[in-house]
């Protein structure tokens, strides 16, 4: 009986726990039940305060906000959105106000909106009220993540922003519906002829490569996609073709090798023409591309310096611009473009001018006037850079200005930025450049090497040049082993010897005077080789004319004008020519 007696009386005390277990477990549910409520309540009122917006009549949202305020007091939403339309009204102590409060509620909630309005509020001039934000952002209880980016953030919001009017005769203009649409379209490079512009366009968070090209009035027609190759269906960007046109180089993402050596999450890949069309992709070793960002590439027009972008270990903070130098037919390690060209910012879309001196490129690290400039900086002599100089307004505007390409001549650029004349996103403009910003205007030479007795295409010949000013040779290249082809590109305003020493021929020499404005960028001159012992008269004739009767005969002036149409062809062999004259008159009488 004893026993059974403690059994029950076990069993009853036993049984009270489960009913407190039960009940708090009904209260628990009915708290979660009330807080999905509340939340669905607060939803259903922001949206109609969201509607306000969207209708245009910010004055009926702004008490809207309040009173969510005063009913949700746990809730950011509300008080960004104070903040934003406060700043609107040009009420700053009431925008600052409920930034902070924003902030103090929920630091890591309200990181990105709060850090975009200080960045919209800099863009705006109001340098002050955004750092004020920034620093209290600073001081909240972020987890480490944001607070590193914040403080990233206020260091580039630290920079002096640019101030003065626009450059006197610079316009921008939109290159209209044949290249820009409402999606984004970005890092534009230009053909060496000009004829040509390629360009990234981001569909639906894909990129792929576009190319439109001049009708005959000079008009860019309606842009195509390039295809496969190289577009894929990775992400596929930062397009840049290389100065002779047979290379393409690109950035190719989410690429990742298993070992994540070879390939990190973005790579630099290129293409080379192969029978009129692409090549698949090639990569780059892990001397360029590692398991940072590499991308945005371009190659100098001697073909022997790649510029990229990398956050790579050793750099001044966000994204540099790095080079890389071809020697002993292997790439060398990167070298970092010095402080001169990187910040503590972000830097990007490098492009090397065909000049081989002048570096264009983006940043929102140096001083500017929006969220992203463009700058220019040129070589020097020791092989530093010297201080980037901002383009300038119309070129670079308050808002983003992010990827530039200009024209061998130095006369016209083309540039990305977010204008409010645009498509949508990001749009591709066309702008004159002007004294203080144009690079060396550059002209392409080219042609083929050839035997001109039997025509044989002659691969793999030096080909020198020599600067007649300084008697110093300059380039020294190969004919290419395919076509036998070759380009070289030269500063205008010069005088050059062009030389081919060929053992079995005679050496070649041809002067070219590149003048200071040439009106195209690239000028043909074959190189047609000569054997020694074939006969090479150019012409040997009499022109029969009697000074007494007046006018040359109709065949006289015929041979005269044969003499004219072969000109170019007899210069373009050599340097030298030689013209013997013998006139006789009277009778016998040789002059």
């Amino acid at each position: 009986m004893k026993g059974a007696s403690q059994l029950r009386r076990r069993m009853r005390y036993s049984w009270i726990p489960k009913k407190i277990l039960c009940l708090a477990l009904f209260l628990s549910w009915i708290q979660v039940s009330q807080a999905q409520d509340s939340l669905k309540a607060f939803r259903s009122a922001f949206t109609q305060c969201e509607d306000w917006i969207q209708r245009g009549k910010p004055e009926r949202a702004y008490p809207c906000y309040l009173e969510l305020r005063k009913q949700y007091p746990n809730q950011i939403k509300p008080l960004i959105r104070l903040a934003e339309l406060a700043y609107q009204q040009k009420d700053k102590a009431y925008a600052l106000l409920f930034a902070n409060e924003a902030v103090d509620k929920d630091p890591t909630a309200s990181y990105a909106a709060i850090t975009h309005l200080a960045k919209r509020m800099q863009d705006l001039g109001d340098d002050t009220l955004a750092m004020k934000i920034m620093n209290r952002l600073l001081v909240s209880n972020l987890d480490s993540a944001k607070r590193i980016r914040t403080e990233e953030t206020r260091k580039k919001m630290l920079v002096p922003r640019l101030t003065g009017g626009p450059q006197a005769g610079v316009q921008l203009r939109n290159l209209g519906d044949s290249v820009n649409t409402p999606e984004n379209e970005y890092l534009p490079c230009l053909s060496m002829r000009g004829d040509q512009l390629v360009f990234t366009r981001n569909q639906k968070g894909n990129e792929d490569f576009f190319v439109s090209r001049k009708d005959s009035n000079g008009k860019w027609q309606l842009a195509v996609n390039m295809g496969y190759p190289p577009n894929t269906g990775l992400p596929d960007g930062g397009a840049m073709l290389s100065a002779d046109g047979n290379y393409l180089f690109f950035t190719r993402c989410d690429m990742r090798s298993p070992n994540g050596i070879e390939s990190g999450g973005c790579d630099i890949a290129f293409s080379f023409r192969e029978d009129g069309s692409w090549s698949s992709p090639q990569y780059f070793g892990f001397t360029i591309n590692t398991t940072a960002y590499e991308g945005q590439p371009c190659l100098s027009s001697n073909n022997l310096d790649l510029y990229f972008v990398s956050n790579r270990e050793g750099g001044y903070g966000g994204m540099d611009i790095w080079v890389s130098h071809f020697e002993n037919n292997f790439w060398s390690k990167p070298e970092n473009l010095g402080p001169m060209v990187n910040s503590p910012g972000n830097e990007g879309s490098p492009y090397i001018h065909p000049d081989n001196e002048t570096l264009y490129f983006s940043s929102d690290g140096l001083s500017g006037y929006g969220g992203s400039d463009l700058f220019v900086t040129h070589h020097l002599a020791d092989g530093s850079w010297k201080k980037a100089l901002n383009l300038g307004k119309p070129v670079n505007s308050e808002g983003f200005d992010g990827s530039v390409s200009i024209d061998a001549l130095g006369r016209k650029g083309y540039s990305a930025s977010d204008r409010k004349d645009g498509k949508g996103g990001l749009d591709i403009y066309e702008f004159d450049l002007y004294s203080a910003i144009r690079p060396i205007p550059t002209v392409c030479i080219e042609g083929v090497l050839t035997d001109k007795f039997f025509g044989h295409r002659m691969h793999e010949r030096s080909v020198r040049w020599i600067d007649l000013r300084s008697g110093k040779t300059i380039r020294e290249i190969l004919s290419n082993e395919g076509d036998a082809s070759y380009s070289v590109f030269l500063h205008a305003g010069r005088n050059y010897l062009l030389e081919v020493q060929e053992e079995g021929f005679r050496p070649f020499y041809k002067k070219l005077s590149i003048p200071a404005e040439p009106k195209e960028p690239i000028i043909h001159q074959n190189i047609r080789m000569r054997q020694p012992g074939y006969i090479d008269t150019l012409l040997n004739a009499i022109i029969e004319h009697d000074t007494l009767s007046g006018a040359p005969s109709d065949s006289a002036l015929a041979l005269l004008d044969s003499l004219a149409k072969k000109w170019p062809e007899w210069t373009e062999d050599s340097a030298f020519v030689n013209i013997t004259l013998t006139s006789y008159y009277y009778c016998c009488d040789s002059l």
